[in-house]
């Protein structure tokens, strides 16, 4: 019975060893120094969300009058830089003759932006399909839209700036005599909230 009990505490004792030993090799948590943290203005996988208004200045055709628009969008960074995302817009604008165009595009967009300081500059291509109407008439059309802003990120969540795009609008119809492409310039001001 004495060797048992002077076996049992021989591995008792050389277990408590080898267990100390190792806790001493392994470096407590307090101790390993903290991964170190780099804030950029964008990251990949940050979101934003883009509310916005917008003039709307007619370049062809010459019948319509100055208009207006509101914009909202969400898009999110792949990169640093780069982000994908879409909008859609309604916008509206009276004719010479008093009779009222009507807007609505839906794009997909992507878009590059670089940083200087707490200025973002972003510079994107959307492209989509914008229903218009006018008098009784319907169109379901492309439209193509680049544009470029300027923004002030004045909390890490929430910038305001001012952008500027051309909207392209074809019209391809049966009749090629009817086929146009309308130019109008949109420039305006948006608040975007990052998260």
């Amino acid at each position: 019975m004495k060797r048992i009990f002077t076996l049992l505490l021989f591995f008792c004792v050389s277990f408590s060893i080898l267990t100390a030993q190792d806790l001493q090799t392994e470096t407590p948590a307090e101790q390993q120094e903290p991964e170190e943290f780099v804030y950029k203005m964008n990251q990949k996988g940050d979101w934003f969300v883009r509310l916005g208004g917008s003039v709307n200045i007619p370049i062809v055709p010459e019948n319509l009058r100055v208009g207006m628009d509101l914009n909202l969008g969400f898009y999110t960074f792949l990169t640093e830089n780069f982000a994908v995302g879409g909008d859609g817009n309604g916008t509206y604008a009276l004719t010479i003759g008093d009779n009222i165009y009507f807007s609505v595009p839906i794009m997909a967009r992507a878009m590059y932006q670089f940083s200087v300081k707490n200025f973002e500059i972003p510079l994107s291509l959307g492209a989509g399909v914008a229903i218009q109407t006018y008098l009784e008439r319907y169109y379901f059309g492309l439209i193509i839209n680049p544009e470029v802003g300027v923004y002030y990120r004045f909390r890490t969540d929430w910038s305001a700036g001012i952008h500027c795009g051309v909207n392209i609008l074809p019209q391809w119809y049966e009749n090629k005599e009817y086929n146009r492409t309308g130019y109008i310039m949109d420039t305006g001001v948006s608040v975007r909230y990052h998260f």
